[in-house]
């Protein structure tokens, strides 16, 4: 590593620093092939330990060349230099670029000029209606670029010129969001469930992170029902139907709140756990889940002892009735 990272000045920003010259290293060990796309960087730790610095300013290093393009991190993997020739060429905005734009459109309608000091972050803050950690980011990224200098606790705008963008442009999650919402409509009908989202990312080269995030969105939208493991994430329509991807214990709790309405009355005594797996055909960990989850709605309660066992405490509604009433043996055994 260069000896001239290895000291920092007084006011000097160790992360831009660091981040520059990480930069610079990776593109020319690119080019003279000293280094190959997909090759493993050392670890954060390990470059902290060497240079000299916190674990803290490393992660914000490798935040800054994640967004810049240059590495990619996969998590209980590491981070790898990424391979710049295949770059998407559609834009894919991060809340970084787009708060970049916002205080690039500030110094334009405010006329700053070479000299000018910026703005504290919490006011930009407070006028822009972006949070202070993605200003601060964004500032970073300015100095980065050699739009902003940085002077003791203040930043001055320098002599290099800038051009606002479009600051509507969206998020990189608002953007595979629209992707994923054009794939569901050319491809999947209501119920159908959505590519796993390793399969998504790879198809719209964004991390599954941003996959995951997306269908967050999407299911706040209604446009999908996300569930948990093999149930995956079903479209959602108006001929969708919510049964048809319930959890196994769902089911059989469906199916026992069926029983108890057909053969119980309250206070009676339901079939073993053992039982009831076997008259299901499913395990007896999901009958013991479906069983919690009812005692939990009040419909059944488990007594312990040697007249203990799983009974009806109340009967689900069933035509709009349900039956209340306690008899009096449940209330004797209760007592005992």
């Amino acid at each position: 590593m260069a000896p001239h990272v290895h000291s920092f000045q007084p006011n000097e920003n160790k992360t831009e620093k660091i981040a520059k010259w990480m930069i610079a290293w990776i593109t020319i060990a690119l080019r003279g092939e000293i280094i190959k796309p997909y090759d493993l960087l050392p670890s954060k730790a390990e470059i902290a330990c060497h240079i000299g610095v916190s674990l803290g300013t490393m992660q914000n290093v490798y935040r800054i060349l994640e967004d810049a393009g240059y590495i990619e991190s996969k998590q209980k993997i590491g981070s790898f230099v990424k391979d710049r020739k295949f770059e998407s060429v559609e834009k894919l905005t991060s809340k970084k670029d787009l708060a970049t734009d916002v205080i690039k459109k500030y110094m334009k309608d405010n006329n700053y000029k070479s000299g000018d000091e910026l703005l504290s972050i919490r006011k930009l803050s407070k006028i822009t209606g972006v949070s202070s950690a993605t200003i601060r980011a964004a500032v970073t990224n300015l100095v980065m670029q050699g739009i902003l200098e940085k002077k003791k606790n203040s930043y001055l705008l320098t002599g290099r010129s800038f051009r606002a963008h479009n600051v509507e442009a969206k998020t990189l999650v608002e953007k595979i969001s629209e992707n994923i919402k054009e794939y569901v409509k050319n491809n999947l009908k209501s119920g159908e469930k959505l590519p796993p989202s390793i399969e998504l990312a790879r198809m719209f080269n964004v991390s599954v992170k941003t996959v995951h995030d997306s269908v967050k969105l999407l299911s706040k939208e209604g446009l999908l029902h996300a569930r948990r493991g093999k149930y995956g994430t079903t479209v959602v329509t108006d001929e969708y139907n919510e049964s048809a991807v319930l959890y196994n214990y769902e089911i059989i709790e469906q199916k026992i709140k069926e029983y108890i309405i057909k053969n119980c009355k309250t206070g009676d005594k339901l079939p073993s756990i053992k039982v009831f797996a076997k008259m299901l055909e499913t395990s007896e960990k999901t009958v013991k889940k479906a069983l919690d989850n009812l005692a939990g709605e009040g419909y059944v309660t488990f007594m312990r002892g040697r007249y203990g066992g799983t009974f009806v405490t109340d009967i689900p509604v069933n035509e709009g009735y349900t039956w209340i009433a306690i008899s009096s043996d449940y209330i004797r055994r209760a007592e005992n």
